[in-house]
C-alpha cells in the first residue's frame, strides 16, 4: 500500500489526476511475483509428470494469485484514497 501512495503522490505532482486504477494495479503487482515464484517452484522443486496434476496446480495457483491481487489492490486503493482525502482536506481555498 505504501508504494501505491508514493506512486500516486508522484502522479499528482505531475498533475495527472487519474490515479484510481493505477493505485489498484500498482499495489496488486505483488501478485505477479507470487505467480512467478510458483512457476519457479513448479519447475525446480515439484516432480509432477501428469498433465491433470499440472493443470490443477496452475489452476489453483491462478485462483490464489487472483485473490491475492484483489486483496492487495484493495488495500493499496484504500490507503491511497485515504491519503488523497487527507491531502485535499488540508488545502485551504481562499
Amino acid at each position: 500500500a505504501e508504494i501505491a501512495v508514493v506512486m500516486t503522490y508522484l502522479q499528482l505532482c505531475a498533475e495527472d489526476y487519474h490515479w484510481w486504477w493505477r493505485s489498484f494495479f500498482v499495489s496488486g503487482g505483488a501478485a505477479v511475483y507470487v505467480f512467478l515464484y510458483s512457476v519457479f517452484y513448479y519447475a525446480t522443486k515439484l516432480e509432477i509428470d501428469d498433465s491433470v496434476s499440472t493443470l490443477l496446480y496452475f489452476g489453483y495457483t491462478f485462483i490464489m494469485v487472483f485473490v491475492f491481487w484483489i486483496l492487495t489492490g484493495t488495500a493499496g486503493f484504500s490507503a491511497t484514497y485515504w491519503f488523497c482525502r487527507k491531502i485535499y482536506s488540508s488545502v485551504k481555498i481562499e
